[in-house]
């Protein structure tokens, strides 16, 4: 049924759901989320049309059905356009026009499995770029295949292919918190012996550390987010609206500082923000002088659910300061320490009781009141 939007039809799907169908030549055809005098559909339907326009703009000289055919219409589509915030798209666009730059002009359609195995064993691969920036990895090859995942799957759904290869290919590994190496006290206090208070490096490290948040967040943080004494702000990745305590050092590392940006405290030499990727590089270099090469910012982040662990914080108390929204991934985060304090209290009273003592440990015991094996036979 036709309706007095163009390019809209309205009839049952395969299902015999009613539901709203957008088709424009040059752009794949896909249902909306909503239907026609629904709440939101004006917005969808614009953004469909907005995006079949620049699909059709950006087609002429590409090979039909090639990888970069395939971007283009995927990018203008609701499966691209309609997830997440504008700075998970920019993320997730960045890392398919990577794929863009080698395999373009290849047919989607003769994609396999062992295509998608060897571009993933490829990217888990570290490697230095020209200016001197690591990449690859575990965590970036695991990152690829699930945008590669995503967009396989839509060549399935508007029928350039009757499978999805990323499905088949086999796992490159888990990529696991766990595998960010967490700050110890003494690699704190080896970057604060090298970068001293007044520097830009000192004031990164007190904000990740005592906010416990992504580099993303931590990079926009300035003097409109002290509220009432407190850090208040909305975490990008989750849009968790958080309120923190501003801890005294970071107080004084703040203060410390002979300027700040306007807008966030921790600026570049040209006195701009810092972007996330580039404060993540700068981040690297400022623990490489430190004499610390296995630390990262995401280690501080781990961190400090590390103290907070060591000071018998709750799970909801963890994630209330870091922003997480799930319980499986505070528990890796501070699996280790609490492998390590319930195995201090359990083994320690086993040995307590049952391993076997010299007279001199026996005549030198702390408390006389806990039970000696040797003198009750």
């Amino acid at each position: 049924m036709k309706t007095r939007y163009r390019n809209v039809t309205v009839g049952p799907d395969r299902h015999g759901k009613l539901r709203a169908r957008f088709r424009k030549t040059g752009a794949p055809a896909s249902y909306m989320k909503t239907l026609p005098d629904q709440p939101g559909f004006d917005a969808e339907y614009r953004a469909l049309v907005d995006g079949a326009s620049k699909a059709s703009a950006a087609s002429p000289g590409v090979i039909p059905r090639s990888v970069s055919d395939l971007l283009n219409r995927f990018y203008a589509s609701a499966d691209f356009r309609g997830a997440g915030s504008d700075e998970s798209r920019k993320r997730r666009r960045g890392i398919l026009e990577s794929i863009r730059a080698e395999f373009g002009n290849d047919l989607v359609a003769n994609f396999t499995f062992e295509h998608i195995e060897a571009i993933l064993l490829a990217r888990c691969e570290k490697r230095k770029t020209d200016k001197g920036r690591t990449v690859g990895g575990m965590v970036a090859a695991m990152n690829l295949r699930e945008e590669l995942d995503r967009l396989f799957r839509y060549a399935k759904r508007i029928k350039w292919r009757t499978d999805n290869p990323v499905e088949e290919a086999a796992p490159v590994g888990k990529a696991k918190i766990g595998s960010f190496y967490s700050w110890t006290e003494a690699d704190i206090q080896r970057y604060k012996d090298h970068h001293p208070l007044g520097t830009n490096a000192r004031l990164a490290l007190e904000i990740l550390l005592w906010t416990g948040q992504r580099r993303g967040d931590a990079t926009r943080f300035g003097r409109k987010h002290i509220v009432r004494g407190k850090i208040n702000f909305e975490a990008r990745k989750n849009g968790a609206d958080l309120w923190l305590p501003v801890a005294p050092d970071l107080r004084r590392a703040i203060e410390a500082m002979p300027t700040v940006g306007i807008d966030t405290f921790l600026v570049t030499h040209y006195g701009k923000p810092f972007t996330k990727d580039g404060f993540g590089n700068r981040m690297r270099e400022w623990c490489d002088a430190a004499g610390l090469p296995q630390c990262t910012a995401h280690g501080l982040r781990k961190a400090i659910a590390r103290r907070s662990a060591e000071t018998e914080a709750t799970q909801q108390g963890i994630k209330a300061v870091g922003g997480w929204k799930g319980d499986e991934e505070v528990r890796t985060y501070v699996a280790g320490i609490e492998q390590e304090r319930l195995a201090d209290l359990t083994l320690g009273r086993v040995i307590e009781r049952f391993s076997e003592r010299n007279p001199a440990e026996l005549a030198n015991r702390a408390d006389p009141n806990l039970p000696n094996p040797d003198k009750n036979g």
